[in-house]
């Protein structure tokens, strides 16, 4: 994970039937639940939250617009070097 490799600042892009996986992992992170925890800082705060739409244009079909999001996430402190 990246933010155990020293990076503090992280975004979950997600677009279309993904988003709601987004923002359960983004909770996941801000909540240190799970797995997930041993390698989050001590804390993770939910940042900048962003919506916006992209339009994909495939040959002989219409064009399609799908939803996406971005979430910032931002860790707070050191990871901890041995399981909780």
């Amino acid at each position: 994970m990246a933010m155990e490799k020293g990076e503090r600042q992280l975004q979950l892009v997600a677009r279309g039937a993904t988003i709601g996986r987004a923002v359960d992992i983004a909770e996941i992170c801000r909540r240190r639940n799970g797995i997930i925890a041993q390698g989050l800082p001590e804390t993770v705060n939910i940042g900048e939250i962003l919506c916006s739409s992209e339009v994909f244009t495939n040959e002989g079909q219409k064009d399609r617009t799908v939803s996406v999001l971005t979430i910032e996430l931002d860790g707070i402190g050191d990871v901890p070097t041995e399981e909780e």
